[in-house]
């Protein structure tokens, strides 16, 4: 785990502002997450008076459905918060969730600001005006660090690569020619990215031993080498495929070296990508021997980190081949 740790750090520093970006946006999720749980809890506590006064004047003024709506939106307040900070499986549906809930409460500071109510220290006019344009900002965090803003934006293109299929992609073998992944139909397929001066390199021996025990029950390896993590792949075509074949006697099928993050990543990964998200960190392929699985209909089944070892993903392989 600690080299884990060690990738994800030189992973920050090395690549473009395309792989920085979602760490940058998960740790921003991860805070307004943390705010809102503290709001949330505030409701019900230590702020309870606070928010009380900030209930809109023209909701009606009884104590007891005041209290409601305080404990209500506390309770709200809280599971949001929590659902930014865990649920980022979902993360897109959270964002749109909290950003609403923004937009809902939004004639709470209206009111403040109408009616010169004095909560949360905000004592004049200036400081309530303030208030309402911070409003939005929390809106556009919430969009924004979850990547619902992007979903919203290019939602029709979503649709579409939702509709694609491992199936539908091509791509360059180390001797220049072009191979349909069509001709894997019925195949389990594990698609992974390479490196040979890498520290976890020795994966390519896992990864040929599964190729050599699974094979002929229809399992399928892709190797894509990449040169994006540390400079490790920086050989041609032909230094590639003898160094595989000489150190590690890989059989399964090689590609040429291409890029897996950023704007001109493989159409492939950002398919990958796409279907099989990255976790906490973002959906982008974290460092070499990253490793996206397929099962036999072609339909994305699991993605194994860079540091676990082919042989731990053998239980796995061996239920997708039955």
């Amino acid at each position: 785990m600690f080299y884990l740790y060690i990738c994800v750090v030189h992973d920050l520093i090395m690549n473009d502002m395309n792989t920085i970006k979602p760490m940058i946006q998960n740790i921003f999720r991860i805070v307004l997450g943390l705010f809102m749980t503290i709001a949330g809890i505030g409701h019900l506590t230590f702020q309870r008076q606070e928010f009380l006064a900030q209930v809109p004047r023209w909701l009606p003024s009884n104590e007891g459905f005041m209290d409601f709506v305080v404990l209500a939106s506390g309770f709200v307040e809280i599971g949001l918060g929590l659902a930014m900070i865990f649920l980022w499986k979902h993360k897109v549906k959270v964002g749109l969730a909290l950003a609403l809930f923004f937009v809902l409460i939004f004639p709470g500071n209206i009111s403040q600001y109408t009616n010169e109510i004095d909560a949360f220290g905000l004592d004049t006019d200036q400081k309530r005006l303030l208030r309402l344009f911070f409003q939005p900002v929390l809106i556009l965090w919430a969009l924004w660090s979850t990547g619902a803003l992007s979903y919203l934006v290019k939602r029709p293109s979503k649709q579409a690569e939702s509709n694609q299929s491992i199936y539908d992609f091509e791509a360059k073998t180390l001797n220049g020619q072009q191979l349909k992944l069509n001709e894997f139909k019925g195949k389990t397929i594990i698609v992974v990215n390479t490196a040979s001066k890498c520290g976890l390199t020795p994966q390519y021996e896992g990864l040929e031993n599964l190729y050599q025990k699974y094979k002929d029950k229809g399992l399928v390896i892709l190797g894509f080498p990449c040169n994006q993590f540390g400079n490790q792949e920086k050989g041609n075509s032909n230094e590639i495929s003898e160094f595989c074949q000489v150190n590690y006697g890989v059989s399964f099928q090689m590609f040429e070296k291409i890029e897996v993050n950023g704007n001109n990543a493989h159409p492939l990964y950002k398919y990958m990508k796409s279907a099989l998200p990255g976790g906490l960190f973002g959906n982008n392929v974290k460092w070499n021997f990253t490793k996206f699985v397929f099962d036999k209909e072609g339909k994305p089944a699991k993605r194994f980190s860079p540091t676990t070892a082919p042989e731990k993903m053998e239980d796995y392989i061996k239920n997708l081949l039955t």
